[in-house]
């Protein structure tokens, strides 16, 4: 899994910035704490961590589980982020291939599910594609 140092590492690259100053500005953060991520002494705090994933064009949330993830010294508590994160994962996935799925005109029903080999698992998924979807900012 991914480290929140890559994440922000990528939304440097991605500005495309010349210097750290010019990155904390975009990301609306300070040059210490910038420095302080990239070096490893402080881990993103949740603001950073949706800055960057604005950044990114990606779910906050994916940001912020792996930052969560580091920061808990719990390895019980680590799990249950690790375990969150996989799910994320699974579900943005799904809601990536419904946006697909619906831009092309072949949104995804269960006559297409009983032809899948998931179809055991379409009802939950297609439940969770719909409430996404149906909570998308741009569908409201």
């Amino acid at each position: 899994m991914r480290q929140s140092v890559e994440y922000l590492r990528d939304a440097i690259e991605k500005l495309g910035v010349e210097n750290h100053t010019k990155a904390a500005t975009e990301l609306k953060i300070s040059k210490a704490a910038l420095s302080m991520y990239l070096s490893g002494d402080r881990i993103m705090e949740d603001f950073a961590c949706i800055m960057v994933a604005k950044i990114l064009g990606i779910d906050g949330m994916e940001v912020i589980a792996a930052a969560q993830m580091e920061r808990e010294k719990n390895e019980e508590r680590r799990e249950i982020w690790a375990d969150f994160r996989k799910k994320f994962g699974v579900k943005a996935g799904i809601a990536g291939l419904a946006a697909v799925l619906t831009m092309g005109s072949l949104a995804p029903n269960k006559a297409w599910a009983e032809n899948t080999c998931i179809s055991q698992h379409f009802d939950a998924v297609y439940d969770d594609v719909l409430y996404y979807v149906k909570s998308c900012p741009c569908h409201l």
